[in-house]
């Protein structure tokens, strides 16, 4: 099995897990792999899925930057370079 094969394996095993409300110890029990690997496919899928970039190029002309609002009433306004890594954290405050 390659390397791919396994990893779409373990995605589809993963993500039944999610959908069945059993801890990773039970799903890991009845069916019968090994926790440890379970819990190295999480980790490593759960890391790949954070490689991935969290936001997308929007094309167009815009003129005022990047507005966020939060729920309490207070926006920023950000120029158009601030770093995506910069704008993650302050949505995720």
């Amino acid at each position: 099995m390659t390397l791919q094969e396994k990893k779409s394996k373990m995605t589809a095993i993963i993500e039944a897990w999610q959908q069945s409300g059993l801890t990773q110890i039970e799903f890991a029990r009845d069916h019968a792999i090994k926790l440890s690997t379970f819990r190295y496919w999480i980790a490593k899928l759960r890391e790949n899925k954070e490689d991935q970039p969290a936001f997308i190029h929007i094309g167009g002309s815009f003129t005022q930057g990047i507005h966020i609002r939060y729920p309490h009433g207070v926006e920023l306004v950000l120029p158009f370079q601030t770093p995506g890594g910069l704008i993650r954290s302050l949505i995720h405050i």
